[in-house]
C-alpha cells in the first residue's frame, strides 16, 4: 500500500475507483442495447468485438501519442472524451434510439477512445511514485480492476433494471468526473526531451526495447502462454455452466463469480507483496497449475469440484498477469512506458482471442472437457519448459 501515500497517485487511485465501473457499466449497458435492438446474439458479439479491435490496431500508435504529449492533458482528453461519448450516446437513446448503425458507430468511438486511454494509465501511475513503488501501483490498479469486475456488472444490471437503461448511461458518463477533477493534484515525472520521430519508428523503439531486455521478453512470452490457455477458458464460461453442467444462467454467474473471487483474493496477495521482484518463483509455479488446473477442469465430473477449479484458474491468471506486469513495469524508461505497455496490450487481447476462438471450436467438435484435459496436459508440459528459470527451458 505504500504507493497511496504519495499525494499524486493517491488522487489518481480514488478517481479511478468509479472510473473502472463507469468502464464496466458502459459495457454491460452497450450489451444490453445491442440485445434489445436485434435479438441476436451474433450481434451482442458483434458489438463488443468493435469495442476490442481498436485495441489491437491502434494501441500501439497511441502509446507512441503518449511517449511524447503532456500525460495529464492526454488523461483530461481521454476521460472526457469518453464522457462525452456518454452523454451523446444517453441523449440518442433517450431521444430518437440508436439502432444497428449507431450502436455499432458508439462501439467503435469507444473502442478508440479506450484504445487511448490504456497506454495513458499504464504510463500516468508509475510515474506518479518514486520507481521502487511502480509494483505497489500495479498490484492496486489490479486489485482495483478485479474488484470492478466482480462489481460492476452486478450494480449494472440492477441500475438497468430499475431505472433503464438510458438513465445508466448517464450515471456512467457521471463516473468519469472524478478523473477530471484529481488530475490537477497530479505531479508526474517529467519526460526527457525527445527528437520528433515517426510513429513506425516509436513502435520500432518498443519492439526493441521487448527484444533486448531478458526479463521483459520472458515476461511478455509467460503472459500470451498465460493468456492463451487459462484466461482463453475464462472467456467460454457459458459453454462449462450450461453445455457441460446444464446450469444455466445461474450457474454461469456462479462460475464467473468464483473466477473473481480468485481474482480478488490474487490481487490482495499482491497488493500484500507476494511474489514481488522480477518474475519470482512462486509466479512461474503458478503459471503451470493454472494451466494443469484445465486438465483438472476437464476431468471433474462434480459441479463443486469446477466452482472450486475456476476459481484457481481466476487466482492463477491474475496473479501471474499483475505480476508479470510489475516486472516490466519495474525498470521500464518512463518515455518508453506508453508504447511498451500499448504492446503489451495488445499481445494480451490478441492472446485471449486467439485461445478463448482456438478452445471454442476445438470444444464444437470434441467436447469442452476433453480439450480441456488435452489443453491442461499439454499445455502444462509447454508452461513448465517455458516457466523454468534458467537452462534449456528459459524464454530467450
Amino acid at each position: 500500500m505504500s504507493a497511496l501515500s504519495h499525494p499524486g497517485f493517491r488522487a489518481y487511485f480514488f478517481a479511478a475507483v468509479p472510473l473502472v465501473q463507469a468502464l464496466w457499466a458502459q459495457r454491460v449497458t452497450l450489451g444490453w442495447l445491442a440485445w434489445q435492438v436485434s435479438g441476436s446474439p451474433a450481434f451482442v458479439g458483434f458489438i463488443a468485438a468493435l469495442g476490442l479491435a481498436p485495441m489491437i490496431i491502434a494501441g500501439p500508435v497511441f502509446g507512441v501519442v503518449v511517449d511524447r504529449s503532456d500525460i495529464r492533458r492526454a488523461l483530461m482528453a481521454t476521460s472526457g472524451g469518453m464522457c462525452a461519448l456518454l452523454v451523446l450516446a444517453a441523449l440518442i437513446a433517450g431521444g430518437p434510439g440508436l439502432g444497428k448503425i449507431g450502436l455499432a458507430i458508439l462501439a467503435l468511438a469507444i473502442g478508440l477512445v479506450t484504445a487511448a486511454h490504456h497506454p495513458v494509465r499504464m504510463s500516468l501511475g508509475p510515474r506518479l511514485v518514486p520507481m521502487a513503488d511502480v509494483p505497489a501501483v500495479v498490484a492496486l490498479s489490479a486489485l482495483n480492476f478485479n474488484l470492478g469486475r466482480m462489481i460492476g456488472p452486478v450494480l449494472t444490471g440492477l441500475a438497468i433494471a430499475s431505472v433503464g437503461p438510458v438513465a445508466t448511461l448517464w450515471m456512467s458518463a457521471a463516473l468519469y468526473l472524478p478523473m477530471l477533477v484529481a488530475v490537477r493534484w497530479m505531479d508526474p515525472r517529467p519526460l526527457p526531451l525527445m527528437p520528433h520521430i515517426s510513429v513506425l519508428r516509436g513502435i520500432g523503439e518498443g519492439l526493441r526495447y521487448l527484444a533486448g531486455n531478458r526479463v521483459a521478453r520472458q515476461a511478455l512470452i509467460l503472459t500470451a502462454a498465460i493468456a492463451v490457455l487459462v484466461r482463453g477458458y475464462l472467456e467460454l464460461l457459458p459453454v462449462m455452466a450450461e453445455g457441460v453442467h446444464a446450469r444455466g444462467a445461474e450457474g454461469l454467474g456462479l462460475l464467473t463469480a468464483a473466477a473473481g473471487v480468485g481474482a480478488v483474493i490474487a490481487a490482495l496477495a499482491k497488493t500484500a507483496g507476494v511474489g514481488q521482484g522480477g518474475i519470482s518463483p512462486i509466479t512461474r509455479a503458478l503459471l503451470v497449475v493454472g494451466v494443469l488446473s484445465l486438465a483438472a477442469l476437464g476431468l471433474s465430473q462434480s459441479w463443486w469440484a469446477a466452482l472450486g477449479w475456476t476459481a484457481v484458474a481466476g487466482f492463477a491468471s491474475t496473479f501471474c498477469g499483475v505480476s508479470l506486469q510489475a516486472a516490466v513495469q519495474e525498470d521500464l524508461p518512463d518515455n518508453l512506458r506508453g508504447r511498451v505497455m500499448s504492446l503489451w496490450v495488445v499481445v494480451g487481447i490478441g492472446a485471449v482471442a486467439v485461445g478463448s476462438g482456438a478452445l471454442g471450436w476445438l470444444a464444437a467438435g470434441f467436447g469442452l472437457q476433453s480439450i480441456l484435459i488435452w489443453t491442461g496436459g499439454l499445455g502444462g508440459v509447454v508452461a513448465l519448459a517455458l516457466a523454468l528459470p534458467s537452462g534449456a527451458g528459459r524464454a530467450t
